[in-house]
């Protein structure tokens, strides 16, 4: 009988190996050639799934987008529109391994996404899901009369992606510099400036 193959098991297999690399060796390593034999798998076997770089590229970005969206799903919503936006942004801080990977991995998707076409798509695409997660909540704060006077949700949802990145990327480069704890305070900061 022929082996069934889960072919969505396999791309997710390759996303990973690229997300090793790009985090050991950075995104300019993420060759065709390097993810085959990070995954153990042949030049051609990867490029029956994914025919370009950039079509791999694309695929592990938008997979990290998508794991974090679903442990958003996972957030109680009960605790009111400050705490669920407190424990939204805490998802998006590189605050563990499996986020730092992730926050590696998608910032380091930024360079290569200003000049190439697909992937400049893909992480807008991404980013204002993100933006529009945080603005859903900002708006149902609003009209529940819980934020400070003159604050616009769609402005204060990029105003916290935008300070999360930033944290990410100085955490990043210099964990002792910008740890998790003035990370999560920043955030926090920003939070009670929005709320009444």
């Amino acid at each position: 009988m022929p082996k069934v193959v889960d072919h969505e098991e396999r791309r997710r297999e390759l996303a990973e190996a690229v997300w090793r690399i790009v985090r050991r060796d950075g995104i300019d390593h993420a060759s065709v050639r390097a993810v085959a034999a990070e995954s153990g798998w042949s030049s051609g076997s990867l490029r029956h799934y994914f025919p370009t770089q950039d079509a791999l590229l694309g695929f592990a970005m938008e997979l990290a987008y998508r794991r974090f969206l679903a442990r958003l799903e996972k957030i109680d919503t009960s605790a009111g529109n400050q705490a669920l936006l407190r424990a939204f942004a805490h998802e998006l801080l590189a605050l563990d391994e499996e986020r730092r990977l992730e926050a590696a991995v998608l910032l380091s998707f930024l360079p290569r996404a200003m000049v190439e076409p697909s992937l400049h798509d893909l992480e807008r695409y991404g980013t204002r899901e993100l933006y529009g997660e945080v603005a859903r909540v900002l708006v149902a704060a609003q009209e529940a009369g819980e934020l400070r006077e003159g604050v616009a949700p769609q402005k204060a949802a990029r105003r916290l992606i935008v300070l999360i990145d930033g944290l990410n990327i100085h955490h990043g480069l210099g964990p002792a510099d910008v740890t998790t704890g003035e990370m999560i305070e920043a955030v926090d900061e920003q939070l009670d400036a929005f709320f009444a």
